[in-house]
């Protein structure tokens, strides 16, 4: 867990640098990390010290117990996601900002792999918004959706008009 979540909290980090370090974002950026990051950090400890605790069981009967109700839970789909997902890091979301799946795009291309270019990705339409270019990549999906550079949702189409939320998540056209 700790290796995915220094790579999350690097990523999480690292755009909202590089946002305000070339001027489109603003300093209060910055902010929304301890703020995202934070509450993420104390699960990894709440589930790293159970997970040991758990490993450390003494008794025969107790790890008897974990091993009976650990392997009928993991039988569980929903459960076993929510596990995996916990341990691997890649189920932990933000409240107002969820992660993306990533997925295969109508271009053949993963969202995942447009996203290692360091920009905002803009699902939906087939190119970028007037100067936007140099900030944000599009690509042609069903759904209308802005996802950030460390694959969390920024908008989508449900959440009002593009154009505020490109200048909310991106400042102004160039």
């Amino acid at each position: 867990m700790p290796t995915n979540t220094g790579l999350q909290d690097a990523a999480n980090l690292g755009w909202k640098l590089a946002a305000v370090a070339q001027g489109w974002a603003p300093d209060g950026l910055l902010d929304t990390y301890h703020d995202e990051r934070h509450p993420v950090g104390a699960l990894v400890l709440r589930s790293s010290g159970g997970l040991i605790r758990m490993a450390m069981l003494r008794s025969r009967a107790a790890r008897a117990g974990r091993d009976l109700l650990g392997g009928a839970l993991l039988r569980v789909p929903a459960v076993m996601r929510k596990a995996a997902g916990t341990v691997s890091g890649i189920g932990i979301g933000y409240p107002d900002a969820p992660r993306q799946p990533d997925v295969t795009l109508p271009s053949g291309k993963r969202l995942y792999e447009l996203l290692r270019a360091g920009r905002h990705v803009l699902l939906g339409p087939a190119e970028a918004p007037s100067g936007y270019a140099d900030r944000l990549l599009a690509a042609p999906s069903g759904t209308r959706v802005l996802v950030r550079p460390d694959g969390h949702t920024a908008w989508t189409d449900t959440e009002g008009d593009l154009p505020v939320a490109l200048r909310r998540h991106l400042g102004a056209p160039r």
